[in-house]
């Protein structure tokens, strides 16, 4: 990972600021070659069919629709003026890592507490697919999104090197040309 690490807390929740920051890292840093947005772990919930509406719409907020509104805030920074046209897409650079959310740790785990998880990284996996497919075949471009995926069904603890190493890979040449945008990377294959 580059010398030139830049990290802020911001209300990820608002567009306006993500923008902000990303305009104020690239003022400060230079131009942003890769934004990597952390979801975090899912919380203890009971079941998920008996949350309030709140508590449904702050599980798809952040592991959902912040994760969208970063991409889209992230693809605005790498082709300026891109959303009104779309052929500035066509040969740029960058990449946009999701990280999580992680599988439950432990040694008793349930199937439920995974399946829970799932529900949202079932979510991610169609729309970091379908913003590539957009990316390459339709614009052109060489911008690519991936999501990451730490943990394992074994509940053990994720390894932060093997997420390291996922970036390390992600922000090179190799990856624009990868098939593969999802990666779990706590799973042997």
């Amino acid at each position: 990972i580059s010398g030139k690490f830049h990290s802020h807390v911001v209300d990820i929740k608002n567009p306006e600021e993500i923008e902000r920051w990303l305009n104020t890292a690239k003022t400060n840093i230079g131009e942003i070659l890769a934004v990597v947005h952390v979801t975090g772990k899912l919380p203890e919930v009971g079941n998920l069919t008996e949350l309030t509406r709140a508590g449904w719409e702050e599980l798809v907020a952040k592991f959902i629709s912040t994760p969208a509104t970063v991409a889209q805030r992230t693809l605005e920074q790498f082709v300026p003026g891109g959303g009104k046209d779309p052929r500035l897409f066509k040969d740029k650079t960058g990449a946009i890592m999701i990280i999580g959310p992680d599988l439950p740790v432990g040694r008793k785990v349930t199937g439920t507490q995974r399946a829970q998880v799932e529900v949202f990284r079932g979510a991610l996996r169609p729309f970091t697919t379908t913003v590539n497919q957009e990316l390459s075949d339709v614009l052109k471009s060489k911008i690519r999104m991936f999501t990451i995926f730490p943990g394992s069904v074994t509940g053990i603890e994720p390894d932060n090197q093997k997420i390291a190493d996922a970036f390390n890979f992600l922000v090179s040449e190799n990856a624009a040309s990868s098939s593969e945008v999802t990666f779990c990377v706590d799973e042997s294959r």
